[in-house]
């Protein structure tokens, strides 16, 4: 037989004729070699193959690997099934072999993995950080987790963020950052704080490094020191929390120190504030003006003439006819503040710290330099690693010293006071006498800032100390004991001096005085020790990987106060002695408490695709009598990671799918008291004890001051728990490899066990002995549900990075049973508050304004109102019965609280350039005009104080926001400021909460200067514009008070820099 010679490629040899076609045709059954062959005259066949069969040389492959900000070092490379790798050197370079083809593997902790395939020339990537972070473990409850084994409804808030903002305090940043988290605005001033709230429930608990903490704690923490900042809002994450946790919690793990070299950071910013709703006031001129259109709507004497007006206008009587610009006597343009803040941080292998201490410097924007906020972090934190013998302890202090002064008058006390004045104060009255000297009328704002008048100081000095010990056991592989002791000292002392400024009468120089100095001061100081012990139990078998916590916790704390008060001083020295002992007024207290908690939590998940636990807590607390003390509390929840599964993954290969997580739970938390003292529901301490108090009560005796004592409520021995049922359903996901990604969330929360006092009527019989009635159990019930969702985008064109995030919530809740809601009330189906939802309040129902006389005639008129004319309000007969009365009234408008919130994040980086904002916002809900701005206010009158309400009913002008003008409210039986829904405006807003560019110029720095690891700039601003109907009316939508009493929010301008070495 003869033997030819078969060429393929570069390797030839020879093959028998028959082998040939065989296995050409075996090939192309298969479609592994597709072949191309010819036979010459000889029967030679000669087989080319370019794709399949190549007999390769390695080769040196070199390149480099870098981020944004330039080489990584110990960056992992290897060829993809092979032991060959090898990582980058100081300057981000590699080289290994490889052969062209091969998949070269790159990993580096915190970043996207990438495989790239070796081509001819140099390897140069960019690696981008991994956002998703499945594995990364963290922190949840008493023990960890990992992203991409949770199955609790956690969300995170991005603390670099945070430390970013021109803030006095975290809870003024926290606004539209994360699904569930609802925060509002308090106002503006110094030190305010936003209300938290999750998921529409009241304060929820604060989590601080494991440890139970103060809110203030919280309210005080630096940014700058987070290093995670969580929002855990189903049972299955806060059932271990037990009697606390039915509001939620906010987890903060603190920042640790890091192995390498000494790293030094400082931040600086300085910004400047101002009112962000600056409504103009009218002058003396205008308002007269108006107050005659009132007079003559009234037909009565007209107040100014001709010749009023015109001084009004030009000034010439500044005496008779003022005309006050208080907002320029008073306010400054801006208000300046500072934030200092250093860190320092590294360790070896053993031993690594973290220390930083930081400085706010809070300016008020009165024209005062004696009103304003001063506040010191500290936190150091220690590390120690005994690898040997698995053992890792941990030191942390840290603390804060608090400072706070702002005006106090017998007109004023405190900053929102002043601003009310500021505001509503009629412009006709005097400032300042003819010698530039303060005037002595009422209210008077610019004494009230006056350095010469009185003031509140209030100190607060906390530190908190920790020692941690965790021993991984060498011999139970997976077992890891557990201990923490933690200890909270404060001090608060605060000092009130009630003295009014000089003020002078018009053509004098002698001062005089509203009243006589009064001086309060109050001390207290208190401390708290928590001591845990757990053990916790993590290992994987094959595809199962098991984890068991338990552990015990106990918590014990006590403090006292002392209060002294002296009044009418005759020398106006701010100290107790000089004070008339004849005034003195002495208070004081003692208090203590103690908790106890069994917990035990067990974990399973089966290859990272089914899991399930369990959480319960056995809870004591000193709050209840001694058979309803302890309580039990549980949770349990699944999840299926659904896109690991076979049957995806073609999906997942086509990143349809990249993470796809369904997730529900079940439990039941507590909580040991509802809202606030002298609120409904409120449990009082030791109220199921026989109680007493001293004052109020006094009397003489034998011509001796004798204090008295008063017996308190009748004591409730059924005081226990609240509970609150929780459920929890909903998914995560990631999609179009992770640039899509997502959360939602369904959740339904049922509180009962209200205790409530009966209504002596209700029961038929009056208070015995002249006390309130023992609170006793009910079937009070109380529901809130809701959804909530997350939806991002995030993406890399070339060095361009951009994320954009949005996120929902929207909630409501009612009353399944009002146990405090009168009999009378509950059969009402238009005024009972049991079974409803979301309404501002019971109030008459507005048609309008009356057009006419005819109309007016023709019309039911309100039983009460009289002299009734065209621009007056008209009113709904609701029940029909031809009288408008009280009956007719009944729910209307929305809830005061919004009950949707949203939040647009976007993040925009490229080539060391940053640029973020977010928007923020609230879906309708009602706002209810005050007085003020309903112009029936004693103070104010009955004409505009600002320009929007000059939009009255006039014939010319019946499309109004405002009826006719009234020289008194009562003149027409006050019909047009009863209670209706008139006067409700949609508070709905869409606010710029944050915006931010910036530059790092690492970049550039990098190659020079080496031991400058950070160099950034940034221009920032908050609450830059809102969007809102309120704001129409000089409303800020977030503040409590329609009335412009309280001080809006801020806008607020900074600048800001950090470096590193």
């Amino acid at each position: 037989m003869e033997i030819k010679p078969v060429q393929i490629q570069s390797l030839s040899f020879s093959i028998p004729q028959r082998i040939v076609k065989g296995v050409q045709v075996a090939c192309l059954l298969s479609f592994v070699l597709p072949a191309f062959a010819a036979a010459d005259s000889n029967d030679l066949l000669t087989v080319r193959e370019s794709k399949y069969v190549e007999m390769q040389q390695t080769q040196k492959v070199s390149g480099s690997v870098s981020d944004d900000f330039g080489p990584l070092v110990g960056v992992s490379i290897h060829v993809k099934g092979t032991t060959n790798g090898t990582v980058t050197d100081m300057d981000g370079n590699f080289s290994l072999e490889a052969k062209p083809g091969d998949i070269l593997v790159i990993y580096y902790v915190g970043y996207l993995t990438i495989e790239h395939k070796v081509t001819a020339g140099p390897v140069n990537l960019s690696m981008k950080e991994d956002t998703q972070k499945l594995d990364e473990v963290i922190v949840l409850g008493y023990g960890t987790t990992t992203k991409r084994s949770m199955i609790a409804a956690v969300s995170t808030v991005n603390a670099e963020e945070m430390a970013a903002l021109p803030v006095t305090n975290i809870t003024q940043g926290l606004a539209g950052r994360s699904p569930g988290l609802i925060v509002q605005g308090s106002g503006g001033g110094i030190n305010k704080t936003s209300t938290v709230s999750i998921r529409g429930g009241g304060t929820p608990l604060v989590v601080i490094d494991g440890v139970i903490r103060d809110y203030g704690d919280f309210v005080a923490l630096a940014p700058e020191n987070i290093a995670n900042l969580s929002i855990l809002k189903d049972a299955s994450a806060t059932a271990v929390y037990g009697s606390r946790a039915s509001n939620g919690i906010l987890q903060v793990t603190t920042k640790q120190g890091k192995e390498g070299k000494p790293q030094i950071d400082y931040n600086f910013n300085q910004s400047w504030s101002q009112p962000n709703v600056w409504p103009d006031k009218l002058n003396s001129y205008e308002r007269a003006i108006h107050r005659n259109v009132a007079a003559a709507n009234d037909g009565v004497t007209i107040p100014y003439n001709d010749d009023d007006l015109r001084m009004f206008a030009d000034g010439s009587d500044p005496y008779g006819h003022p005309n006050t610009d208080w907002q320029k006597e008073v306010m400054k343009n801006f208000a300046p503040q500072q934030k200092h803040n250093i860190t320092i941080s590294g360790g070896g292998a053993s031993n690594t710290y973290y220390a930083s201490i930081g400085h706010i410097n809070q300016q008020s924007l009165y024209k005062s330099d004696s009103h304003y906020m001063k506040r010191t972090n500290f936190q150091l934190t220690q590390t120690s690693t005994f690898k040997s013998i698995g053992l890792k302890t941990t030191a942390q202090l840290d603390g804060y010293m608090q400072f706070k002064t702002h005006p106090y008058t017998s007109t004023s006390s405190g900053y929102g006071n002043v601003f009310s004045h500021v505001q509503n104060k009629s412009p006709m009255e005097i400032g300042r006498n003819k010698y530039g000297l303060v005037y002595n009328n009422t209210d008077n704002p610019i004494a009230e800032i006056s350095d010469d008048g009185g003031y509140i100081d209030e100190k607060e000095n906390v530190v908190n100390g920790l020692l941690g010990v965790e021993w991984d056991l060498p011999w139970v592989k997976g077992l890891k004991l557990r201990a923490k002791g933690s200890y909270r000292y404060y001090i608060k002392d605060n000092k009130s001096w009630r003295k009014d400024a000089a003020q002078y009468a018009w053509d004098s120089q002698e001062p005089t005085y509203a009243s006589k100095p009064q001086l309060s001061q109050y001390g207290e100081l208190g401390n708290s020790w928590t001591l845990q012990y757990f053990a916790e139990y993590n290992r994987t078998f094959g595809k199962h990987s098991v984890s068991a916590l338990g552990g015990y916790e106990y918590t014990s704390g006590f403090g006292h106060s002392m209060g002294l008060v002296r009044k009418n001083y005759d020398f106006p020295i701010d100290q107790i002695n000089p004070g008339p002992s004849s005034t003195m007024e002495n208070s004081g207290g003692e208090w203590e408490n103690g908790r106890a908690g069994w917990v035990g939590q067990v974990k399973y998940n089966y290859d990272n695709r089914y899991f399930v636990e369990a959480s319960m807590r056995y809870d004591g607390s000193d709050n209840f009598p001694k058979d309803h003390r302890w309580g039990t509390f549980y949770s349990g929840s699944i999840g299926w990671s659904l896109a690991d599964e076979a049957f995806m993954e073609t999906i997942r290969e086509k990143h349809i799918f990249d993470m796809l997580k369904i997730r529900a739970s079940y439990g039941q938390v507590g909580l040991d008291n509802w809202g606030n003292d002298g609120d409904t529901y409120h449990i009082g301490r030791f109220a199921y004890l026989t109680s007493y108090g001293l004052g109020g009560q006094e009397y003489v005796m034998n011509g001796e001051y004798v204090p008295g004592f008063w017996e308190g409520s009748l004591p409730s021995p059924d005081l226990t728990w609240f509970t609150t049922d929780q459920f929890d359903a909903g998914f995560d996901f990631s999609s179009l490899n992770n640039r899509l990604y997502g959360s939602f969330d369904y959740f339904y929360y049922a509180t009962k066990g209200f205790l409530y006092a009966p209504d002596a009527l209700d029961v038929g019989y009056t208070d015995p002995l002249g006390v309130s009635l023992p609170k006793i159990s009910t079937d009070g019930e109380h529901r809130r549900a809701g959804v909530e969702f997350q939806l991002g985008w995030r993406d890399d064109i070339g060095d361009f990075h951009y994320d954009v995030a949005f996120n929902f919530t929207k909630f409501d809740e009612l009353w399944a049973n009002n146990p405090s809601e009168s009999l009378e009330n509950k059969k009402n189906p238009y005024k009972r508050t049991t079974q409803q939802r979301g309404y501002a309040g019971v109030y008459y129902e507005n048609m309008g304004f009356y057009k006419d006389a005819n109309d007016v005639y023709n019309s039911v008129q309100r039983t009460g109102s009289h002299s009734l004319t065209a621009g007056d309000l008209k009113y709904y007969d609701f029940n029909g019965d031809g009288v408008i009365d009280g009956a007719d009234q009944h729910r209307l408008g929305k809830s005061s609280f919004p009950r949707a919130n949203y939040g647009l994040n976007i993040n925009l980086s490229y080539k060391g350039f940053s640029f973020s904002t977010l928007f923020q916002g609230a879906t309708r809900f009602d706002m209810y005009l005050g007085s003020v701005l309903m112009m029936s206010d004693a103070n104010t009158g009955s004409s505009p104080t600002y320009e929007f309400q000059t939009d009255y009913w006039t014939p010319e002008n019946t499309d109004a926001k405002f009826p006719r003008l009234l020289s008194s409210t009562g003149n027409n039986g006050s019909n047009n400021t009863v209670g209706s829904d008139f006067w409700l405006i949609n508070g709905g807003y869409l606010r710029m909460r944050d915006i931010q560019v910036g530059y790092d110029f690492k970049r550039i720095l990098l190659k020079k200067t080496p031991w400058i690891t950070r160099l950034n700039v940034a221009l920032s601003g908050q609450n830059i514009f809102t969007i809102s109907e309120a704001t129409k009316y000089g409303i800020d939508p977030e503040n409590g008070s329609a009335n412009r009493y309280d001080y809006p929010n801020e806008r607020v301008f900074a600048i800001n820099f950090g470096i590193g070495f």
